[in-house]
């Protein structure tokens, strides 16, 4: 049955120490979400609330994927467990039943452990209500995110999930989703090991959190209760890869008034390329968006003298040394495929620390201090030997020692195009760098990096008054600092280089002399393809790029970004005194003052404010793109602002069987985003022991954050019309109004016996989201009325007249986008066979996430309709890059059967087909990279898949716990799609087969 207030609870104890990590001592923190106060709390009910405020907890703890295995090893070690008054996501009021109308799910260290164990990444990843995330490290699934993860729920973006470390607040990252403009915090900072359970609040929260927490909160809560030492490594790998290591050592000390628990974890990647795996191994004719692009090197040579006139010979000649190093003809260009030289895993090495000290004082007051550091470094990020260049029609004079070389290697080349012997100049398009590799490395990808740096600090006091009433103060600073450095080519040096001026040594102003060298565009200058099996037969030793030439050419595009945000919370609850049918009624009354902070400092090669040109120092020109070919410049920033908001929360107990909780929050950002005041009300009615119904309804809002406001940035993304990779070049909006969304959740709690269920129907209505306008309808609008557009002003053409073939760049603002209604449906059952085959216990289970819809209004821009409405499910949703991939639904199972100390779970995962929007457009210039050359039906719809896993867990007498999972154990791997990586990074799984073993050891302790 559900139990109520004060009455005995056989249920949930089993509950209980079925799950034993969930110690709500071990975890009781002095902040929301999770609040114990024993000594101080005397005269209040020493009970653990009903089970069922979660709803579908128990089952989403059984299937979700988990934390690694230090983790639950922690819960060996933890101190017999006092049950304590828990606050748990969603409330401020201590006492707060868990059956209460919120829809939480709890994932436990230790059911997670028997899932498997993986990376909170890989967590995050396999959760229904998460739609579309980042978190590889590799620049196509993680939009230039390499190193960071995060959580999307419901497919509203993840900047619109907020996230906590027990209970307080963590800054964003540093650098914010390329294609949506959106900050989000970086779950990869928190340490795995030190978690003690993990509470996701699927449902509007901003009446008591404040912003960003529109589609919901995921609150990571550690386990302080540790005694003794625990030592913990876990070792996964997959074909193709040197695998991936995980380490930590976790000491925890427990006195009578005080604890102290530290852990220390450790993460290793090794490089996988795209070039070890066989998903990456698709030829043009498969799928041409696998990385190709018609701006390669080899390129291709233009008659000077006959562009725009009638002139004998063919225009477009392509390098005859293409195939020869690798490349594939094809649709008039040498196609340059740069996924070869890109990683799927990059190198990562990461180093987290946590510390938390406890003590209660002897009148009853407890002081928390924690602390966290953590580093991740990407020292080798991988990618093409360079960029396509935004100009890429270069004039090459005929005098050019490797034209004339490629002539003598070719020597049919003139006698079909006699141009090419006479003119006194040709054009060439291409890159610098492209199949023969980056000479500056011996010939292969450019290499740049990325590193991260964090730390934070948490504080408070909390205590009671004489009257009972609790309360809570408590301070947060926490700060993240991240360098990212990419190599491109500079203009003007490349330019130098080619009329023969290139090189460090160069003096004088004779081309090829007194250490001035020519840089060579054309096949006879690569050796070898880096890719190839074989020699290049035309090579020509004389006019080979030099790996000085070639590191002279390029340099570092690098930017340090800082974000902080310092937090001051107090809080006071306790009980009115006025009763109720069911009694009396609690209250909370809080106050927050926030301050958040972002900096940008750019080197000078990309400050805007020092290059704006191509000619380094230059600042007056027609065209200021910067000194790179490709990487436009950025400006620096250094803003911050004050947030300050009050909040009140009242539980009604109405009857024995009806209560509500009402939450009412102002927050005021000042100056033109302004205030806003948002309520929530949540009811829950026990029908029967068994049955409890819930529903909640309420607003949220969300300002935009600092990096939205201002400055401009540059990534580079698959034009469909071009058919290459362009670049975009977004910019900030001072005029950007607030985001607000009303949420509604109402649903059933179902339990009796060894069977328990959830189902809840949810809905929200998202007013003015901050989205980056989609390059895609603009760019089409623009070739659809080249003249008389009005946004021909923001697209760069390289050539008249306008062509998607002579298209270079285009400019997107961040903007409120259009309005979204989105619903669904959550399910879950559970059920439990306690003794069977002598002894042993079976367990069945099941959860599923559906979307029923996901409604976009039609994207106005400047008074012009440039897309129609749509919804968003069951598409990739590659034409609106602020919404990630959507299948309708998600699905797992798990059976589980447990024996003494053996453990052994299956579980199985299944994601509905989608379908690519893309082949609906009306036409390849429209978009329709479906009937673009060469015309493919494949990839129009991404097939469903099905994961299966299988985990064991032995944990021996003497604290010893060995685990083995094989993951996708039929090496389904992830199904097809038309993308640079041959497959939907944001949803599917492409490693294959994946083998995993853990070990954990407990020294000393209790």
């Amino acid at each position: 049955m559900i139990g109520r207030k004060g009455e005995d609870r056989p249920k949930l104890w089993q509950f209980y120490h079925r799950h034993p990590f969930l110690d709500v001592a071990a975890s009781s923190q002095m902040v929301p979400g999770f609040s114990g106060n024993q000594a101080a709390g005397a005269g209040r009910e020493n009970t653990m609330r009903g089970r069922f405020f979660c709803g579908a907890s128990a089952f989403a703890v059984a299937v979700a994927a988990g934390l690694m295995a230090a983790g639950a090893a922690q819960a060996q070690g933890s101190g017999p467990a006092t049950v304590e008054e828990v606050v748990v996501t969603g409330s401020f009021i201590r006492g707060t039943p868990e059956d209460a109308a919120l829809p939480v799910d709890v994932l436990t260290a230790d059911e997670l452990q028997k899932s498997g164990a993986p990376t909170i990444k890989d967590l995050i990843k396999t959760l229904g209500v998460s739609s579309g995330t980042d978190g590889e490290t590799n620049q196509f699934s993680s939009n230039g995110l390499e190193g960071l993860s995060n959580v999307n729920l419901r497919g509203l973006g993840p900047a619109r999930t907020l996230v906590l470390l027990n209970g307080r607040r963590m800054v964003s990252a540093p650098y914010g989703i390329a294609e949506s403009a959106q900050t989000f915090v970086d779950t990869n900072l928190i340490p795995a090991a030190a978690i003690g359970r993990i509470e996701i609040l699927k449902d509007g929260a901003a009446a008591l959190y404040g912003s960003d927490a529109i589609a919901g909160v995921v609150n990571f809560i550690t386990n302080r209760r540790l005694s003794g030492l625990v030592a913990s490594a876990d070792y996964s790998t997959f074909d193709g890869s040197d695998g991936e290591w995980n380490a930590s050592l976790a000491y925890g000390w427990q006195g009578d008034n005080t604890s102290w628990v530290t852990t220390v974890g450790y993460n290793f990647r090794s490089e996988t390329s795209f070039d070890d795996v066989d998903v990456a191994k698709v030829s043009f004719a498969e799928n041409p968006q696998s990385g190709y692009s018609g701006i390669g090197n080899p390129g291709r040579i233009l008659n000077a003298l006959a562009v725009g006139t009638s002139a004998p010979g063919t225009l477009n000649v392509i390098d005859p040394g293409c195939t020869n190093v690798g490349g594939t003809i094809a649709n008039g260009a040498c196609q340059f495929r740069f996924i070869p030289f890109d990683n799927l895993v990059e190198e990562e090495t990461r180093y987290q620390i946590f510390s938390e000290l406890n003590h209660r004082f002897d009148n009853g007051v407890e002081a928390h201090v924690e602390v966290l550091y953590a580093n991740t470094d990407v020292p080798k990020w991988k990618t093409s030997p360079s960029y396509p260049p935004q100009r890429p029609v270069i004039v090459v004079p005929t005098s050019h020692p490797g034209f004339q070389a490629l002539l003598a290697q070719f020597p049919s080349l003139a006698t079909a195009n006699p141009w090419l012997a006479t003119a006194p100049a040709v054009l060439w398009t291409g890159r610098s760098f492209g199949w023969g590799g980056f000479p500056g490395n011996g010939g292969g990808a450019q290499v740049g990096s990325r590193s991260y740096e964090a730390y934070r600090i948490s504080a408070g006091l909390k205590g009671e008054f004489e009257n009972g009433w609790g309360w809570d103060l408590a301070f947060t600073h926490m700060e993240d600092v991240g360098l990212r450095s990419t190599n491109d080519t500079f203009v003007d040096r490349f330019n130098r280089a080619l009329g023969g001026l290139g090189g460090p040594n160069c003096t004088g102003t004779t081309p090829g002399a007194n250490g001035c060298l020519f840089y060579n565009p054309f096949s006879t200058a690569i050796k070898q393809g880096a890719f190839s099996s074989a020699p290049n037969p035309n090579f020509v030793a004389s006019v080979e790029n030099s790996p000085a030439l070639a590191n002279w050419l390029v340099g570092a595009s690098a930017t340090e970004a800082t974000t902080k945000v310092t937090v001051f919370d107090a809080v006071v609850d306790g009980e009115t005194g006025f009763e109720l049918g069911g009694g009396n009624v609690a209250f909370a009354l809080g106050f927050q003052y926030r301050t958040d902070a972002y900096a940008l400092d750019p080197n000078d090669n990309a400050d805007f404010t020092k290059n704006p040109c191509a000619v380094p120092g230059q600042t007056n020109c027609t065209s200021k793109t910067g000194v790179f070919g490709f990487l436009a410049p950025t400006t620096p920033a250094d803003v911050d602002r004050n947030v300050w908001a009050v909040f009140t929360e009242l539980n009604l107990p109405f009857s024995e069987q009806f209560e509500g909780q009402l939450a009412i929050r102002h927050e005021d950002y000042g100056g033109s985003i302004g205030a806003t005041t948002n309520p929530k009300l949540s009811l829950r009615y026990e029908v029967t022991e068994d049955l409890v119904l819930r529903g909640s309804a309420g607003t949220t809002f969300r300002g935009p954050s600092l990096n939205q406001l201002s400055g401009q940035f540059t990534s580079l993304a698959f034009v469909a019309q071009a058919g290459a990779f362009k670049a975009i070049d977004t910019f900030g909006n001072s005029a950007l109004d607030p985001e607000t969304a009303t949420t509604f959740n109402v649903g059933a709690v179902f339990n009796r016996g060894d069977f328990k269920g959830s189902i809840d129907f949810w809905s929200f209505d998202f007013k003015d989201p901050i989205i980056v306008e989609p390059f895609g309808p603009l760019l089409a609008n623009v070739l659809a009325n080249p003249t008389g557009s009005p946004f021909a002003n923001r697209v760069t053409f390289s050539a008249n007249p306008p062509t998607a073939a002579t298209f270079e760049r285009i400019r997107v603002n961040i903007a409120n986008g259009p309005d979204v209604n989105t619903s669904g449906i959550d399910a879950s059952a559970e059920y439990s066979i306690p003794d069977v085959l002598g002894g042993a216990a079976v367990t069945f289970g099941g959860d599923m996430s559906y979307v029923l819809e996901y409604k976009v209004d039609a994207l106005v821009i400047d008074g012009v309709q440039i897309a129609a409405p749509f919804d968003a499910v069951g598409r990739f949703n590659r034409t609106a890059g602020y919404i990630r991939p959507m299948p309708q639904w998600k699905a797992n199972v798990f059976v589980e059967y447990a024996r003494d100390q053996h453990n052994l779970r299956w579980v199985a995962r299944y994601i509905t087909d989608y379908k690519d929007e893309r082949g609906d457009l009306p036409s390849a210039a429209a978009g329709n990279i479906f009937l673009a050359a060469p015309v493919l039906d494949r990839g129009r719809t991404i097939d469903s898949s099905l994961q299966q896993d299988l985990h064991y867990r032995w944990k021996g007498d003497n604290d010893l716990t060995i685990t083995a999972s094989v993951i996708d154990l039929f090496d389904e791997g992830a199904p097809f799609a038309r993308f640079e990586t041959n497959f939907d990074p944001y949803t599917g799984r492409a490693f294959g087969r994946t083998f995993k073993i853990g070990v954990s050891k407990k020294f000393g302790g209790f």
